[in-house]
């Protein structure tokens, strides 16, 4: 199997339970396209048990459960399932999907599209079909096949082996310094900013050889343009981002949504700071498979010929 698709799990039953039945609705989950992977984080308030009853009562199919036995923490979690998908089993690409993603019945259709346009350019690093796109579906469907480039949050994504082999020995630093033999909440910020951080918002970008998709400079944005490594983010989702910006990799995500962020609580979420994201802008839209394109056309400038930018959050 060329991809796995690999959902995590902490507590919030509700949450998981709402998720699973968005990839229910997806006809290469059901059909056993992908290979699915459940990543259960242990330890106190982890639910494995809530967890895994709602796996076996969402009759998805799947290849493989994990279940750590201590707290992970999202930062190893994450890092340690990127590890064991491509370093250890090979997978050619994976399709991160946390907690709280509700995905449309195209959803799988568009990303696994998107991934196949995609692998024709050196420069591209990930690829999603989540954004924050307001407008009706009326004013929406024209822009289906509308790419545009994106610094947004990690909840939900793909990426490929090679783009993993070019950004892991960074992650694989932070794991191994900061994040071994301690609470994720807990991890040392000042040292990750003054040692790692500083490190990697100095180094000279890379430029990728080979077929590139080259924008122009002026609709690409630095992830965090304005901060200094004494206030950046600590987080591994900061470090992923910053290593494909180092690595001169493109984050794309089509304009218009296939799926639905519904975290409006959690550990770095409540319902003001999900409302001063713009969250609550999302479209809540659903497509229909016959209208979702098999080619892309990036959009680098607004109607007016302003540039689009994006910035992480």
């Amino acid at each position: 199997m060329r991809t796995a698709v690999c959902t995590f799990g902490f507590g919030r039953p509700d949450h998981f339970k709402r998720m699973m039945q968005g990839l229910a609705g997806c006809p290469e989950i059901m059909n056993e396209e992908v290979d699915i992977h459940h990543y259960l984080d242990g330890g106190e308030h982890s639910q494995q048990e809530e967890l895994l009853k709602v796996i076996e009562d969402c009759d998805v199919p799947y290849k493989k459960i994990v279940q750590r036995a201590d707290n992970f923490g999202v930062g190893r979690q994450l890092i340690g399932a990127r590890r064991e998908i491509f370093d250890e089993q090979n997978y050619e690409r994976m399709i991160l999907v946390e907690d709280d993603i509700e995905a449309g019945p195209t959803y799988m259709t568009a990303l696994l599209r998107l991934s196949d346009w995609a692998e024709q350019y050196d420069d591209v690093g990930t690829v999603q079909v989540w954004n924050v796109q307001a407008g009706t579906k009326q004013q929406l469907e024209g822009d289906l096949n509308k790419v545009v480039l994106t610094n947004r949050h990690f909840v939900t994504y793909c990426l490929t082996k090679k783009t993993w082999d070019l950004i892991s020995p960074s992650l694989y630093d932070y794991e191994k310094k900061y994040l071994l033999g301690r609470d994720y909440g807990k991890r040392p910020h000042r040292r990750i900013r003054l040692f790692q951080m500083r490190k990697m918002l100095k180094a000279p970008r890379r430029q990728p050889q080979g077929n590139c998709l080259n924008p122009p400079a002026e609709a690409c944005s630095h992830p965090f343009p304005k901060i200094d490594y004494r206030r950046s983010p600590t987080s591994q989702d900061a470090i992923t981002s910053i290593a494909l910006y180092q690595a001169g990799l493109h984050r794309l995500t089509t304009e218009v949504s296939r799926a639905f962020y519904f975290g409006e609580t959690g550990i770095h979420c409540t319902p003001e700071v999900y409302r001063q994201m713009g969250f609550h802008l999302q479209g809540h839209h659903t497509w229909d498979i016959h209208s979702e394109p098999t080619t892309f056309e990036l959009k680098y400038q607004d109607e007016e010929g302003n540039w689009l930018h994006s910035l992480y959050r």
